[in-house]
């Protein structure tokens, strides 16, 4: 099983461990915890967010996402709604095997230009690790209906993919980032940019004939 691409995040961040139902759940509620302490008063909040938390990792998991991410805050004062998973692609081709890293780059850009809701939004590159790893990001807006304190209402979403590429051997993966700070859009997909540059993706360790 290769490895998943390794990165920084800023401020706060919760991971949700997607392994199994049970260990989702814990998670959440390990979370929730952290971020209400356990305050009687905030018992319908933390109801409202685990009924949240729960159908997004659930998404992700059924997705195929090999780790799940949820933004607490970004400094103590500023809350940061978003997510992000992150998923490990299997691609079998000899072709794809033999591929170099610009030609990684010049492909990701190919398929992902008509990628996207109503072949809206854009991609472009992003600098990750120039030397060993190329990043495409594709985004765009998407407006979902959210269902709060039995109310109904819709909110628009800044989502951001970022596929990356990496050689010897060659791997794909795709982190991709949710927000509701739709006003923020240049902020936070500066600010997802910015997550994407930390990321280093080590070739994974093969054991050696007779080791």
């Amino acid at each position: 099983m290769i490895d998943a691409p390794r990165f920084e995040l800023p401020g706060r961040w919760g991971r949700i461990d997607l392994s199994t139902d049970a260990s989702i759940l814990r998670s959440i509620r390990k979370i929730l915890s952290e971020v209400t302490h356990r305050r009687d008063d905030l018992a319908e909040l933390r109801a409202e967010l685990r009924g949240r938390f729960e159908k997004a990792a659930a998404e992700a998991k059924r997705g195929g996402a090999t780790d799940f991410y949820v933004a607490l805050s970004l400094t103590p004062r500023v809350p940061l709604p978003a997510w992000l998973a992150v998923f490990v692609l299997s691609v079998e081709s000899t072709d794809f095997a033999a591929l170099g890293l610009q030609d990684l780059e010049r492909f990701l850009l190919a398929e992902t230009r008509s990628w996207g809701p109503d072949g809206s939004g854009g991609s472009r590159p992003v600098v990750a690790d120039p030397e060993a790893l190329q990043a495409v990001r594709y985004s765009w807006r998407r407006v979902r209906d959210v269902v709060e304190a039995g109310v109904e209402r819709s909110f628009e979403f800044i989502e951001a993919d970022y596929w990356l590429a990496a050689r010897d051997p060659n791997r794909i993966a795709l982190l991709t980032f949710s927000t509701a700070l739709a006003e923020y859009e240049e902020e936070m997909l500066a600010l997802f940019d910015a997550v994407v540059s930390t990321i280093r993706w080590p070739a994974p360790v093969t054991a050696t004939a007779g080791g």
